[in-house]
């Protein structure tokens, strides 16, 4: 850092030295002058005076006497004295008695005693007489006072010259003190300064100049010294800041560019000012070509989500749009779409992540599809034992009936020749006694219970997902029939030994869903609730379902509640995992809670969850939204 030498320190202090102590020499040279000044002024006053006062008798003397001889006397003892310049006296009618006169004396000082002390000053003396009371005449006498003065200039001069030597000298001597004391040292304490680089970790310090240790300038360096510490803290404390910063900007981006789901943020104009690497992916678009760019003409699919990202932004509103359909060369894939506001360090705008569920949704129909078939094999072989059989049994006897009393065979001809009868009176008979509308109610029965296993095979179908207001009363007790009809049951137990206790609120609200699902979720639960009774062989009132149904305006609490094993507290938490059972290899697949739980929650927002029975058993509470 260098330093201009006519701008520095010792300069302006040398020059603000001398300045000041030649001021106050002069000054003090000057009043000692003016002084001295005022002193010879009063000097001529008394030298003249004095001269005047000597004589002042023979003056008078002479002007009562009009004595022009002796008047020319004193006039001439009076111009005897070298600064008077013209004498004369006068009588008391202003005649001239006697006068004198010389030419004044010029000088190179002479412009400063015409300044100082005047270039003429008359004295006036009136001449009084013993004899008379009036002045019998007057003196007049004109005086150069530089002639009186013309020692005090001269010492004048000395003591100007003096007064100058001596003020260079004493300037001199402080501007050297100055230096050495101050100067000096601080010119040495702002090299010291700036050789120090405060960034650097060397922890230098700024030199004390020796002797100063407890002065201003010691001061100055302590406190110097204490500023770089704090500053060499500071810019530690700031790069780990920044390092930190850095890495959990880092770490946020990675976590952003790492998600599944893509990732958009957008600001009040919709301009895309975040864009993660999945939403690379799904649009094909690089994030340096669509940041800034507007979301429809980057992300068009997002097109009829801007009414939600309107009111993500302008009102705080948050949406989910779940199973959004966009055609992808020439396959439907399933998007669910969540929108949220964003408000952070003065940027406002909208969040919006878009989730491929496509895969996901085919897996859960798959897991769905595989429960319901298992399901179905139990049903299939009870509706063959308990109503195939029997129901194959009817209507073939119903339709070797109807040949036997309506066909014109030889052996229904012979039988009622033999019973002293013909056919056609039997047929009159059978008529008249509706005995035809019977046999055929009877095959519509055979036809109702064919519909029953149509129904049953239904169920195991794919779903379609059409949304209907249901009874939740109907669709318990079609499960219940369901489950009814369910053969393998482990331990023998037949769904018929259990007792039904019916729990049903009046006027419940219907519930929008799909009703084979809701099926099938109640059925898995009462196929758990019997398969843990038959293991359990409840007490002595024998195994029982209690059924609750209760409901309000928002939605509708539908409870199972047996009175079988229970579930063990620690395995409440995971029963609804996929996969998890704690029946043997073979028996069960973990999938039929986990499947109904999915049902529950992912399609219709509602919960399902199991509380213990304090008298044993468990309670599963299925909740469902009304609407």
């Amino acid at each position: 850092m260098g330093i201009k030498r006519r701008h520095s320190l010792t300069y302006k202090q040398t020059l603000v030295t001398v300045m000041t102590v030649f001021v106050i020499g002069l000054a003090i040279s000057f009043y000692q002058i003016a002084v001295d000044l005022k002193q010879e002024r009063l000097r001529v006053d008394q030298m003249v005076n004095q001269v005047l006062h000597v004589l002042k008798s023979p003056a008078a003397q002479a002007a009562f006497n009009l004595d022009n001889s002796l008047a020319q006397q004193v006039v001439n003892g009076l111009f005897a004295y070298p600064p008077v310049l013209q004498v004369e006296i006068r009588d008391d009618v202003g005649g001239l008695l006697a006068m004198a006169q010389r030419s004044r004396v010029d000088s190179s000082m002479r412009w400063l005693a015409d300044i100082l002390v005047g270039n003429t000053k008359v004295y006036q003396l009136p001449l009084e007489w013993s004899e008379r009371v009036k002045p019998v005449g007057v003196v007049t006498v004109s005086v150069d006072p530089y002639l009186v003065t013309l020692g005090f200039f001269d010492r004048a001069r000395l003591v100007l010259l003096f007064s100058i030597v001596q003020i260079l000298v004493l300037a001199l001597l402080l501007s050297i003190i100055f230096y050495v004391t101050l100067t000096k040292p601080l010119m040495k304490t702002a090299a010291s300064f700036a050789a120090i680089n405060p960034a650097d970790n060397t922890g230098a310090r700024i030199t004390m100049p020796p002797g100063h240790q407890g002065d201003e300038i010691g001061l100055l360096v302590d406190k110097g010294n204490r500023v770089f510490e704090e500053y060499r803290q500071h810019i530690w404390q700031q790069e780990e800041a920044e390092a930190e910063l850095n890495r959990l900007r880092n770490l946020l981006s990675n976590v952003v560019d790492s998600m599944p789901s893509a990732l958009i943020c957008v600001d009040v104009d919709f301009r895309v000012i975040q864009w993660n690497r999945q939403a690379e992916q799904v649009t094909g678009i690089a994030a340096t070509q669509a940041a800034g760019q507007n979301l429809t003409s980057v992300f068009p699919r997002l097109a009829q989500e801007m009414g939600h990202i309107r009111g993500a932004i302008h009102k705080g509103l948050s949406s989910h749009d779940q199973r959004l359909k966009f055609t992808e060369e020439d396959a439907v894939r399933l998007y669910d779409v969540t929108i949220y506001p964003l408000t952070t360090n003065g940027i406002d705008g909208a969040v919006i992540r878009v989730d491929d569920v496509t895969e996901r949704v085919r897996i859960e129909e798959m897991m769905i599809q595989s429960e319901k078939m298992l399901s179905v094999g139990g049903l299939a072989a009870g509706m063959a034992h308990e109503i195939n059989n029997p129901l194959a049994g009817i209507l073939q006897n119903i339709q070797v009936m109807q040949n036997r009393i309506q066909g014109d065979l030889p052996g229904n001809i012979k039988a009622a020749e033999a019973c002293g009868t013909t056919i056609e009176s039997v047929a009159q008979y059978l008529a008249e006694r509706k005995v035809y509308d019977m046999i055929e109610r009877i095959r519509e029965s055979g036809k109702r219970a064919a519909k029953i296993v149509d129904n049953m095979l239904s169920f195991s179908r794919k779903s379609s997902r059409q949304m209907e207001p249901h009874d939740m009363i109907g669709l318990m007790e079609q499960s219940l029939e369901l489950a009814t009809n369910d053969y393998s049951l482990e331990g023998g137990l037949d769904f018929r030994q259990i007792e039904i206790i019916r729990e049903y609120d009046k006027d419940l609200p219907p519930v929008c869903c799909e009703a084979s699902q809701i099926q099938q979720v109640l059925f898995n639960l009462l196929k758990n609730g019997a398969q843990a009774m038959a293991e359990h062989r409840g007490p002595a009132g024998g195994s029982r379902f209690i059924l609750r149904i209760r409901g309000d305006s928002r939605s509708v609490r539908l409870e199972i509640e047996d009175n079988g094993v229970g579930v063990p507290e620690d395995q409440v938490k995971r029963i609804f995992e996929p996969f998890f059972t704690t029946k043997p290899i073979g028996v069960g697949t973990g999938l039929g809670l986990s499947v109904s739980y999915f049902i529950i929650k992912e399609n219709y927002g509602g919960d399902l969850f199991v509380e213990p029975v304090p008298s044993g058993g468990a309670c599963f509470i299925l909740q469902l939204p009304c609407g």
